[in-house]
């Protein structure tokens, strides 16, 4: 699917694992913008807004960025399975880290994916213009803000 250039688009910056996530929005289709939406903490949190703000594909880039090699496709995800693969790649890179701590020898594959472990992703929506996607999300964090301690 061709990712459309005038629909909401996130980049999620893991922080702490899925405790804590970062989330930025494209601002246009012209430029590389983000705007910083706020911080979801938990996959609960990650899962509702994905599902609020329409979030249905997974992006994946590949090759070098600035060169004619690098190119991203889209995949349907729904939310949930958006932050279930998220929180298993987490949980296998701690597997591994275990392993290693223990003092085991990881493979080279092994030893490749805890070394480039993703720490931030895109994600779109198919039927959510930017503009909307963005207000909404707007209002969930300021529906959602945790109140200081008094």
């Amino acid at each position: 699917m061709t990712i459309p250039n005038d629909n909401l688009r996130l980049v999620l910056i893991s922080l702490n694992e899925l405790k804590q996530v970062a989330v930025l929005a494209a601002a246009n289709q012209s430029g590389p913008q983000l705007f910083s939406m706020g911080v979801v903490k938990g996959k609960e949190q990650l899962e509702t807004l994905l599902e609020l703000a329409g979030i249905d594909h997974y992006i994946i880039s590949y090759g070098q960025p600035f060169e004619n090699t690098f190119q991203s496709a889209a995949f349907e995800h729904r939310p949930k399975q958006i932050v279930n693969e998220l929180e298993k790649g987490f949980q296998a890179a701690a597997d591994l880290r275990a392993r290693k701590r223990g003092g085991e020898k990881l493979n080279e594959a092994e030893d490749s994916q805890l070394r480039f472990i993703p720490r931030s992703w895109s994600v779109f929506s198919s039927s959510v213009k930017t503009d909307e996607g963005m207000e909404r999300i707007r209002r969930w964090f300021e529906a959602n803000k945790v109140k200081p301690a008094e």
